[in-house]
């Protein structure tokens, strides 16, 4: 194929560029410094993003569409109790855990006393606002217009701790029913590890929870029990009970969490920095002290600084939302992106060195101009991909690594360029590095191969005389099948979603209190919503009964409390018509006919005040001659883990697309349960896309549609590869896993990319002489890039999972890169070269 006209235009120009860049050094050197300087001015207006709840939350799919229906359709009020059970989103909650300190059953005089003071002492915890002392009172959530108490702390107050621990006053779990008054005490709020009787009367308790709301809706009230709930987070953990451990919990300190464990990441860029310089000065190194390199190290260096920097504030002026996660952009482009100084450095170095620089530079520029074009392309790519992700986080990040990309790649050809021209300039002059000193070359100097870089040669000599032995070729590809297929097997075991219980350290609060509610607590945990999303009659019997069938599946689910726990409207309306007072209310009312029906829960059964929190259950029409949209809500019980939570909704899912009437799920924990749903999808997408993608963009530089097609192949088994072991390292398919293999697309293109560019445009002419020119002009830059990329990365490596996912997976991507890049590939290359050679066809 000879249609290569991108990548020969593209080599011209190139040329030219290296030309002029050999030619004013300097220029090339400043402007971008310049340019760095200007925009990084603006890094200090970064915008901050929303909590990190919200960025990680899609914005986007089925669930999120659910969950805007049910908002704009149904009505909230945060500010009652009551209505808790209906919230959409992870309430803005401070929660604290108690347990007793050694261990065993709560229900103890000493320990319940204690409950009851912590709660004293919580809701009397102040904070200044305005001169204003602002305590709990003048934040709570109400129930029946007085500020909601802990049904425990309630009971405690009513009827005395002594009742309740000689058992005279029996708490029913998990709902205390008062069907004369429709009051109740939904113990299990409070309750956690609870025991039972066969009546269902508590014996035991494990651990108690007590719960702080707010009116999420009140922006005032919202912000100031912020302040109010960290306050007393920090508060709490200073008190020192002699019966009880208190673990506080809150949404915001996640939050918190999260800034805590970023700041400590920043000091690391500087080591990683210095780590970086050692090693690109130490890699640079060679075997004569006029052609090394060393400072060249140091320049790859600060040349992936300037990118970050001019991104930063590029993204910064132009209004672009910063997360706590773009700390690791810098070590992402500094471990990474130096990869390409490394095959420029390399193709300088295989230039003759008695041409001029400026000649040298034209050879440089058309020979590794084009590869990295290619690799930068493709990177991103990668990253556009990442825009469309139904995820801010992800969205946020992909724009700013794409920056980095773009900005990497214009001060590659501009800055470095510069710098390596003027280290040309200087080994020209053979001066010798650090003393700059003239001095005459000997004959043995200018001998070719005397003048070959060893390290470079070393891989045609040495590494390339081994791999071309047919034996070495036949177990590369075994060891290629093996390793694949082992990690095909380890796909089948991943883990989807984010497992909160694992974010952060073993020993933190965060973990802990995950790990309490999940032991203790998730017996009766939040409800489900169904909504039946179409225009029925339901005073027909016939839909009634059909109803009563799709809630009795929902109902049959293993991970669904039983009938007497489900919330429904229609439910308590029969009830109530069959009631004395009914007799007398629904007087004239014919239940059977559908105005009468509508009529009689609209102006008497929801006037009641029992009843008043189930009108918002129902959406009439303009006239109230139909109802529009119902819901109902049925209790989820033991969801302990969250690969549970993730399993109960797909299953309820699967239940309302089978249902003969429209129906919507929606939980409180939707958005970030259909994490592990979308991400699950969202790979399977990056696959194909990813290998359509990679072969067009080869096919236009490089126009072979075998050599293509490999490295899409190479591509698609490395992400399955990564996919794999990260199950064997136990690493979750989630959000910050995502992410990390959005870079593994691009990442895991550069050294295939490069390999088979070098491969195809070699001049040798069997395939084993093209195997090892190949491996000489490329092989020790992808050595390069792996060991820096690997080592460098460890400095950001941290017991805490978001941080040890992000290292793992791009030590796990450098690895698999290697071993493509300098063995599998160049074999099934010149395997696929010799099958052409032999059947005589143009086709390779």
């Amino acid at each position: 194929m000879k249609l290569d006209c991108v990548r020969t235009f593209l080599s011209r120009i190139f040329k030219n560029l290296g030309k002029t860049v050999g030619r004013h050094p300097y220029y090339f050197i400043l402007l971008p410094i310049i340019l760095s300087i200007t925009l990084s001015i603006f890094i200090t207006t970064l915008p901050p993003s929303k909590t990190f709840k919200d960025i990680i939350t899609p914005d986007k799919g089925k669930l999120y569409t659910n969950k805007k229906f049910i908002e704009n359709t149904f009505s909230y009020n945060s500010s009652q109790f009551t209505e808790q059970i209906k919230m959409l989103d992870v309430p803005n909650a401070l929660v604290l855990y108690l347990m007793k300190k050694d261990g065993g059953n709560m229900f103890d005089k000493n320990i319940l006393s204690e409950v009851k003071l912590i709660d004293e002492i919580t809701k009397n915890i102040t904070v200044e606002n305005k001169g204003k002392l602002i305590k709990y009172a003048d934040l709570c959530t109400l129930m029946h217009k007085k500020c909601f108490y802990n049904p425990i702390v309630e009971v405690i107050s009513e009827v005395g701790i002594d009742s309740i621990v000689q058992k005279r006053k029996k708490l029913k779990y998990p709902v205390d029913i008062d069907l004369l008054s429709f009051t109740f005490k939904a113990y299990f709020i409070n309750l956690g590890g609870v025991t039972v009787d066969i009546h269902n009367f508590v014996e035991k308790v494990s651990a108690v929870q007590l719960l702080y709301l707010t009116d999420d809706k009140n922006e005032v009230k919202s912000k100031l029990f912020t302040n109010w709930s960290a306050h007393v987070y920090d508060t709490i953990q200073k008190y020192h009970f002699e019966y009880i451990k208190v673990v506080p919990h809150s949404p915001l300190a996640i939050e918190q969490g999260f800034r805590k464990e970023f700041h400590k990441t920043k000091p690391k860029i500087g080591g990683l920095v210095a780590i970086m310089i050692v090693l690109s000065i130490l890699l640079n190194t060679s075997n004569s002290w006029a052609r090394s390199k060393p400072l060249l190290g140091l320049a790859s260096v600060i040349n992936a600084g300037l990118a970050v920097a001019s991104s930063f504030g590029l993204m910064a002026a132009s209004g672009v939302e910063s997360t706590y996660w773009n700390v690791t952009i810098p070590f992402l482009v500094l471990v990474t992106e130096i990869d390409d100084a490394f095959v420029l450095i390399g193709c300088w170095r295989i230039t003759d060195p008695k041409l001029t620089v400026e000649k040298r530079m034209e050879v440089t520029y058309s020979e590794a101009g084009v590869s990295i074009t290619l690799t930068s392309l493709t990177n991103f790519i990668s990253y556009c991909i990442g825009m469309m992700a139904p995820f801010p986080f992800i969205r946020i990040f992909s724009y700013y690594t794409a920056t980095c990309i773009i900005f990497n790649f214009v001060y590659q050809i501009t800055f470095f360029g510069g710098c390596l021209a003027l280290s040309g300039y200087k080994e020209e002059r053979n001066l010798r590095f650090g003393k700059f000193i003239r001095c005459e070359r000997s004959d043995e100097e200018n001998n070719d191969t005397e003048e070959e870089e060893y390290t470079m040669a070393l891989f045609r000599d040495s590494l390339g005389k081994i791999i071309s032995n047919p034996l070495v070729k036949i177990s590369i590809i075994i060891i290629y099948i093996i390793n694949l297929s082992l990690a095909i097997w380890g796909t089948f075991y991943i883990q989807h979603g984010i497992k909160y219980e694992k974010l952060f350290a073993k020993d933190s609060l965060v973990t802990e209190a995950y790990k309490i509610n999940f032991k203790y607590f998730k017996r009766h945990s939040y409800p489900y919503h169904i909504i039946i999303n179409k225009t029925l009659d339901y005073s027909d019997i016939k839909v009634q009964k059909s109803l009563e069938t799709l809630l009795e599946k929902f109902q049959n689910h293993p991970n669904i409390a039983d009938e007497e726990f489900t919330v429904s409207w229609l439910k308590f309306y029969k009830e109530f018509q069959k009631s004395p007072v009914a007799k007398f209310s629904l007087q004239g009312y014919n239940m059977t006919n559908k105005q009468d029906f509508i009529d009689g829960l609209r102006n008497v059964f929801f006037n009641i005040r029992a009843a008043k929190s189930l009108s918002n259950d129902v959406v009439f029409n303009s006239n109230k001659t139909d109802i529009l949209y119902s819901r109902f809500f049925v209790m989820g019980k033991n969801v302990i883990s969250s690969d549970i939570e993730r399993d109960v909704l797909r299953d309820l899912l699967k239940i309302a697309d089978e249902s003969d009437v429209p129906v919507l799920v929606h939980c409180v924990m939707s958005s970030l349960i259909e994490q592990g749903i979308i991400i699950g999808q969202m790979v399977y997408q990056l696959f194909w896309i990813t290998a359509i993608l990679i072969t067009a963009v080869f096919l236009l530089f490089v126009p072979n549609l075998v050599v293509a097609i490999i490295v899409a192949i190479s591509v698609v088994s490395l992400m399955v590869e990564t996919l794999g072991y990260m199950c064997l390292w136990d690493v979750n398919l989630d959000i910050i896993s995502l992410m990390s293999l959005i870079l593994c697309v691009g990442f895991s293109v550069n050294y295939p990319a490069h390999i088979s560019y070098a491969y195809v445009m070699s001049q040798r002419k069997t395939p084993n002489e093209k195997l090892k020119d190949s491996l000489y002009r490329i092989g020790f830059p992808i050595l390069q890039g792996s060991l820096t990329t690997g080592l460098g990365i460890l400095i950001l490596y941290s017991n805490v999972y978001f941080l040890s996912t992000f290292s793992k997976i791009v030590i796990l991507v450098a690895l698999e890169t290697a071993f493509h890049a300098l063995f599998f590939i160049p074999v099934i290359l010149s395997i696929i070269y010799a099958i052409c050679e032999k059947i005589k066809t143009g086709f390779c």
